[in-house]
């Protein structure tokens, strides 16, 4: 498996990605390749795509955001996988890239929020020493600083 970035000019990889993992998907669905590169040139989005030999079997895109206290926090949005993919690390080696690509560009936390019925991504999430808050959205964190 290898764990590609797509970056400026990968408007159809993109979509292909989307097609492949998340076919309802509106972005799977879109035709105006001008939405795809204006998310790709945003420089505080970010997609990755999970692939096996060259074809796309996993997802993950998100943002970065700068506080009015200048700290950098990654919020991973999407994360899913082909079903015939599932439980066989897919999941656990995109949440990883994402975290360490959210380290590399200056965050100090990294989070996602999952549904209070999705067992499974819980479970994966609390593998990787996600941080459960204990009220409200199912929402797990994680310190990207060095000594923490």
């Amino acid at each position: 498996m290898q764990i590609r970035e797509l970056t400026s000019g990968d408007a159809d990889a993109l979509v292909a990605l989307f097609v492949a993992v998340l076919p309802d998907s509106p972005t799977a669905q879109s035709t105006d390749s001008a939405v795809q590169h204006a998310f790709l040139n945003d420089p505080t989005s970010f997609v990755l795509g999970a692939y096996v030999d060259d074809e796309p079997v996993g997802l993950a895109w998100g943002i970065q955001m700068r506080s009015p206290s200048g700290r950098l926090t990654t919020y991973l949005h999407e994360l899913d996988v082909r079903p015939d993919h599932r439980r066989q690390g897919v999941g656990t080696a995109l949440v990883a890239a994402a975290m360490q690509q959210a380290w590399q560009r200056g965050s100090t936390r990294f989070w996602l929020s999952t549904g209070g019925h999705n067992e499974a991504a819980q479970a994966l999430y609390e593998s990787l020493g996600g941080d459960r808050k204990p009220l409200g959205d199912v929402n797990y964190w994680w310190s990207l600083e060095p000594d923490a």
